[in-house]
């Protein structure tokens, strides 16, 4: 705790600018701090958890705070508060590139609650593998549709292609969870009303809805093939159901991209499709994003 300060009451002479914020003296048998209360509580906070590390640690995020800091030295402080918050997350490498895509950011500003990004990495992935259902004839599905921001995407790749974009949902959020589905999710969570799907697709006329708990209406696409099924419905009951119908009308080289797969608050998807594909030819792959990818053989 010494070290730490004598850490803060050198602060502003090291850096101005977060020193400007700790203006706060308080005082201590070491002498005057100028950490405010809230900051030495911090302070102390960090060296019981990271014991002789905690000065550096804060001295590296006053460093990521400098208006002037260069972008990888901010991303590494991002990664020390992270790892101190939540040492479960893993912050992966410095400057990827999808989080330069503007035009996708744009999409996804446009229709995401803001400073929700919880699922932009599972967007991009989705909305790269669709380049690769162009390459295979059939239509594309989604089951679990919410506000269509993914149906968007969908729409926008098969657009001009003559191809349909089959969206099914029951308008009520989610059925009734089973014994297998945890008590993460309750009946009714994830709804939204029909039009907003409709207002989310405005400007494209080439998809359906199939308004109704599934699986009671994908009988009226019984006839037709697919390229690319999307599965997004948290429960086991209705990830089996997808499967069990879709599954067979998959043309070869088709994509089946579940949306749930590899999270903790739904394992009664992962365990329907584990539980379907236990038989079948094609791997499951989970993905880092949580979603998990099967390619129709």
């Amino acid at each position: 705790m010494k070290k730490l300060l004598r850490w803060g009451r050198d602060l502003p002479e090291k850096d101005p600018e977060v020193g400007k914020q700790a203006k706060m003296s308080t005082a201590s048998p070491q002498g005057t701090s100028t950490l405010s209360p809230p900051l030495l509580a911090l302070a102390a906070e960090l060296e019981h958890l990271l014991p002789g590390r905690a000065e550096q640690l804060l001295s590296q995020l006053c460093a990521g705070l400098k208006r002037d800091a260069p972008e990888d030295q901010r991303y590494r402080a991002a990664e020390i508060a992270a790892g101190v918050v939540y040492p479960k997350f893993k912050f992966s490498e410095y400057g990827r590139l999808f989080l330069e895509d503007e035009h996708f950011l744009t999409y996804y500003r446009r229709f995401m609650d803001p400073d929700n990004w919880h699922s932009l990495d599972r967007k991009y992935t989705l909305d790269q593998l669709l380049k690769l259902a162009l390459a295979v004839d059939g239509d594309v599905v989604e089951c679990g549709v919410y506000k269509g921001m993914t149906a968007y995407l969908m729409c926008r790749a098969v657009g001009g292609t003559g191809r349909w974009v089959h969206l099914f949902d029951s308008f009520e959020g989610l059925s009734a969870p089973g014994k297998l589905d945890g008590d993460y999710w309750v009946p009714g969570a994830l709804g939204a009303p029909e039009a907003e799907l409709r207002k989310t697709l405005a400007e494209f006329d080439n998809y359906h809805v199939y308004r109704g708990w599934i699986p009671q209406r994908f009988s009226e696409v019984a006839q037709r093939r697919f390229s690319f099924i999307h599965i997004d419905v948290d429960l086991y009951r209705p990830t089996l159901d997808s499967l069990e119908f879709f599954y067979p009308r998959i043309a070869r080289g088709g994509i089946i991209l579940m949306d749930d797969y590899g999270f903790i608050t739904c394992p009664g998807a992962k365990r329907a499709a584990d539980e379907f594909f236990s038989d079948k030819p094609e791997p499951i792959l989970m993905l880092t994003t949580g979603q998990a990818l099967v390619i129709k053989r």
